[in-house]
């Protein structure tokens, strides 16, 4: 890890866990070493800088096309390995370099539901996910973060923000032998999300006794987004 992109990690990871109290459960998870997806949920603009602390080792993630508008902001988050989506369709010049990320050996962060869903609740996960992991196949690790969606109440650790980070996860695991093209991608992308659903319910303390909803993307009011 970069001594730079250590040092951004540990500041953030100090103030969320003072303002936030935040906590990880499950970080041993997370190979060191060797091609790996992360899948997260997505509730906040926070759940970047959550999940990219909560790992112990760099991780290159989609950041929306807007972002790099300033120039300035634009330099901040490339050094923090974030490259440029276009959110409405699908982006294979980005989902191609994604491939190369992983092609190099490197960590993948990707946000299945491709926006940030209603509280409590889950968006139907888009196909870009199904895509990256079966053409790479690399394994898949999912984590949940709980409480970013009312940071405010987190503030009072009411509840305190939360990444609970599961076992990885083989492609074979995630959708039939007999599936090809978009009919697999779109089941390992349905696969991945109801395993971070089910993550859920591993939050410490019992905060979440039951999974929440998935949404289908016309909830989104903003149509480039579904």
């Amino acid at each position: 890890m970069r001594a730079g992109y250590f040092l951004v990690c540990l500041f953030v990871r100090v103030l969320l866990s003072l303002v936030f109290g935040f906590r990880v459960k499950g970080r041993r998870n997370i190979s060191l070493r060797g091609k790996l997806v992360v899948a997260s949920n997505h509730r906040s603009n926070l759940d970047p800088l959550i999940v990219g602390t909560a790992l112990p080792r760099e991780v290159h993630f989609f950041a929306k096309m807007e972002l790099f508008k300033n120039r300035f902001f634009a330099a901040v988050i490339r050094y923090l390995n974030a490259f440029p989506v276009t959110r409405s369709g699908f982006d294979r010049r980005a989902l191609d370099h994604a491939l190369k990320v992983l092609k190099r050996g490197d960590a993948l962060l990707i946000f299945p539901e491709g926006t940030r869903a209603p509280a409590g609740g889950f968006l139907r996960a888009k196909i870009g996910i199904g895509w990256v992991a079966s053409l790479s196949n690399a394994p898949i690790v999912p984590i949940y973060v709980h409480g970013s969606d009312h940071p405010l109440r987190a503030v009072l650790r009411r509840p305190r923000i939360t990444a609970v980070i599961g076992n990885p996860l083989p492609l074979s695991e995630l959708a039939p032998s007999h599936l090809q093209g978009k009919a697999k991608y779109n089941a390992i992308a349905e696969e991945i999300l109801e395993r971070i659903r089910t993550l859920s319910l591993e939050t410490p303390g019992r905060r979440v006794t039951q999974k929440g909803p998935v949404f289908e993307r016309d909830v989104i009011p903003y149509p480039h987004l579904r």
